[in-house]
């Protein structure tokens, strides 16, 4: 368990931890000297349960503010401190705002200096403190006047954190490893080390770690948690990493992370839902600069309102964060907003989710996106993001998003209604239900293509995927097109596709051309006679051929490979092929034009024919001078 102290300056907070652990949080010389908190410390002590509770000490003085947030970034317990005989003052309620804005619900207050106070003011100061506690998490909070001159009520105290810790529930160790750096200094015979708050996963000596934002690897080579080393260090825990690597101790500071590298992935527009504090002097308007306390970071912002124009004190809303800088966040991330001259607590709230990505989404959009992803259960919140946005999500960025290792994602979506889908290098995530629901939309396409079209074999591809692509991507589409041939419930038919049930009927007299032509195509190999070369084989005018050869075409009888050339669908299907062999056989799945010129012996004229072609038909894609398969 963590416990972060909180409360004015001079209230005792450093003497009250001293008293509680026989550590002195104040290590610098100046706080010695001032005997003023500047910056957080940190104790430790077994308050019999045989497990250390950590203590963070924080500043109390409004000039200290940024460090006091640094210091509460990831604790289990607030021990608010108000001195007797000051009573509540302007720290004690914003520090009180910062912990209830962070979402801290469990803790106790110490009424110090008890010794100073009659009962009478004993008992108007905690009337005071339990109106304050009221309208926050920690309305429960206990109170214990207690004294640093005879010891009156520390036992009491002890004895409460000691029943919270054997209370508490073990932090989950899910989720990959994420630790907030408050600290970093070098060690003569060690070297780097750094410290701070594990938020979630684990880690262990040898394990490799990211430096975030900074994108820097380095290996853990030692652990050590109150001062034990361990082989381990896990949610819930404050520790010291001992690290090595490319990694100096003018690369990392206050406000960095370390985290498992599957989850480095710094941006700097993050959607969250914010909480504006009850006693802010003015609404927080859309685009209002702010400084952003997130974990132990200090950044400066905006604030973009997904939802009206201003959040009036103690509303909530939807919001985007567009920060100077990137930085990493998961959902559940709390955080603090500042003003822009960091002076006054303006609200916080929490992380849902990364907002970057390769879509760019109108305001409506990403509300009903953030809404659908704000659900502590991430099945849930997958479920109601596919609902959402029904033609598919990637995957990756949901994982990313939710902070979830490779196995828990497999677990997670193993439990659920979800296609999965191949997008380039990651996964795109389908409804089942709308999968099925454009499974029974293919036939009813085609069948209003036949009816169109009573005459023609079928559509292609690209054309039945162009009829449906308001209704899915094209890779989904593609895996429909499969199933469905596979199912029997779509016919191949000379490239094209059509119901089972349908036969295209063509006039005597176009039957009997085309028999003609057809076997003067298949002479040709893969170099069939252009227009003007079938009219001369035939006897026919050229321009009577080539209206007839358009005309076949558009019904798919013919391929239109270029203006004068047709070819049949068997020997387009062969070109195809020599064009998935070339692509199979290369390392990056790419070919030149020619290479294909070379394997099919067409010549160079033709060939760029045929690969236009193959492009048009959605068969290859062309970019950067080469080419891949587009399936």
């Amino acid at each position: 368990m963590i416990v972060a102290s909180a409360g004015h300056v001079d209230h005792g907070k450093t003497t009250l931890i001293r008293l509680l652990t026989g550590i002195d949080t104040d290590r610098l010389p100046e706080e010695k000297q001032r005997g003023m908190s500047i910056d957080i410390g940190f104790a430790h002590a077994d308050l019999g349960n045989g497990q250390p509770v950590g203590f963070v000490d924080v500043p109390g003085h409004e000039r200290f503010a940024r460090n006091m947030l640094a210091g509460v970034a990831a604790v289990d317990f607030a021990l608010l401190v108000v001195a007797a005989d000051d009573g509540v003052m302007p720290q004690t309620v914003e520090h009180l705002a910062v912990l209830d804005l962070l979402g801290v619900a469990h803790g106790a207050v110490a009424l110090t200096k008890a010794d100073r106070a009659d009962a009478a003011r004993i008992a108007a100061v905690a009337a005071d403190i339990a109106a304050l506690l009221a309208p926050t998490g920690l309305r429960d909070a206990p109170v214990f006047p207690v004294s640093a001159i005879d010891g009156m009520g520390m036992e009491a105290l002890r004895t409460h954190l000691a029943l919270a810790q054997r209370g508490r529930a073990e932090r989950a160790q899910n989720g990959n490893f994420r630790l907030a750096v408050d600290r970093s200094f070098t060690l003569s015979g060690a070297g780097l080390v750094v410290t701070g708050a594990v938020l979630s996963g684990s880690v262990a000596v040898g394990d490799s770690l990211m430096l975030s934002p900074a994108g820097l690897s380095a290996r853990v080579r030692a652990i050590r948690v109150h001062d034990d080393a361990v082989m381990q260090a896990v949610a819930g825990m404050r520790c010291a990493l001992n690290l090595a690597g490319d990694i100096g101790r003018e690369d990392v500071g206050r406000g960095d992370w370390l985290l498992a590298a599957a989850v480095h992935a710094p941006v700097q527009r993050i959607d969250v839902r914010v909480q504006t504090w009850r006693q802010a002097d003015a609404p927080l308007l859309h685009w209002t600069p702010v400084q952003l306390h997130l974990g132990a970071a200090e950044q400066s912002g905006h604030v973009a309102l997904l939802e009206g124009k201003a959040v009036a004190p103690g509303e909530a809303a939807y919001a985007q964060l567009v920060l100077d800088r990137p930085l990493p966040a998961f959902y559940g991330d709390r955080f603090i907003l500042r003003s822009q001259s960091a002076r006054r607590v303006i609200g916080g709230g929490m992380v849902i989710a990364p907002a970057e990505g390769g879509q760019r989404l109108s305001r409506a959009a990403r509300l009903a996106r953030v809404r659908a992803l704000d659900a502590p259960d991430a099945g849930q919140a997958l479920s109601a993001l596919l609902r959402a946005e029904p033609l598919g999500i990637a995957l990756p960025d949901f994982v990313q998003a939710r902070n979830l290792t490779a196995d828990e994602a497999a677990q997670l979506v193993s439990g659920m209604d979800i296609i999965l889908f191949q997008q380039g290098d990651g996964t795109l995530a389908l409804d089942g239900g709308y999968w099925q629901a454009l499974l029974s939309r293919l036939p009813q396409a085609l069948a209003e293509w036949h009816a169109l079209h009573p005459d023609a074999i079928g559509p292609s591809d690209a054309l039945l995927m162009q009829r449906l692509r308001a209704q899915a991507r094209p890779e989904v589409l593609q895996a429909a097109i499969r199933w469905a041939l596979e199912q029997g419930v779509l016919v191949r038919d000379r490239r094209l596709l059509r119901l089972p049930g349908h036969s295209p009927q063509l006039q005597a007299a176009d039957r009997e051309l085309l028999a003609r032509i057809e076997p003067l195509l298949r002479a040709g190999g893969l170099r069939p006679p252009i227009v003007g070369e079938l009219a001369a084989a035939l006897g026919m005018e050229r321009d009577a051929l080539l209206a007839f050869c358009e005309r076949i075409g558009r019904l798919g009888y013919l391929e239109p490979v270029a203006p004068n050339r047709y070819f049949l669908s068997e020997t387009v299907a062969a070109l195809a092929a020599m064009a998935d062999e070339l692509a199979r056989a290369s390392d990056n799945g790419e070919f030149e034009a020619a290479q294909y010129r070379n394997r099919t012996g067409i010549g160079r004229n033709l060939t760029i024919e045929v690969l236009e072609y193959l492009d048009r038909a959605g068969v290859t894609r062309y970019a950067g001078g080469r080419r891949r398969m587009a399936g």
